[in-house]
């Protein structure tokens, strides 16, 4: 009984990190914002100077002037954007940050659930970790294909000129 205990906390914990990738994936794809507002707000700004290689020497120092270059550069593009394409930037950058946040605790509750089926059976460590690589990639594999499926199923099939 154990054993089927531990096997079903591995495969729920799974399922709690997939459901939030798919659904992430599903409404960050039904977000109706223009990519290219972006593209074009960059074009009207002119990039700041990159931070001198020199200031790696002192690497805080590097990282404060680099994030210090790097928001006065997002703010100049934000305040070129149009106001209805900043809103939807913004939602759509809240919606992916939400959705990181759940799958990235679901994440970490199946790596523990994964640890208790190590126990149940008194696997090796490495094993452990091989087997929470390879269901993270089953997890994305899972959420991409889904996304292609829709995506396909909405613009009907695609038919060859001949």
């Amino acid at each position: 009984m154990q054993h089927l205990i531990a096997w079903c906390g591995f495969v729920g914990a799974w399922l709690l990190v997939v459901g939030p990738l798919d659904q992430a994936m599903r409404e960050l794809d039904d977000v109706d914002f223009e990519r290219d507002s972006i593209a074009r707000a960059s074009e009207t700004v002119e990039a700041p100077p990159q931070v001198s290689w020199k200031w790696l020497l002192v690497p805080p120092v590097y990282y404060w002037l680099r994030r210090r270059r790097d928001a006065r550069y997002k703010q100049r593009i934000a305040a070129a954007m149009a106001p209805e394409d900043l809103k939807a930037l913004m939602q759509l950058r809240d919606a992916a940050s939400a959705w990181a946040y759940v799958a990235a605790g679901a994440a970490l509750i199946a790596v523990e659930q994964t640890w208790g089926l190590h126990e149940a059976y008194e696997w090796g460590t490495w094993t452990v970790w091989a087997l929470v690589a390879v269901m993270l990639g089953l997890c994305a594999a899972s959420a991409i294909l889904r996304l292609r499926r829709r995506r396909a199923v909405s613009t009907g099939p695609v038919t060859s000129p001949t």
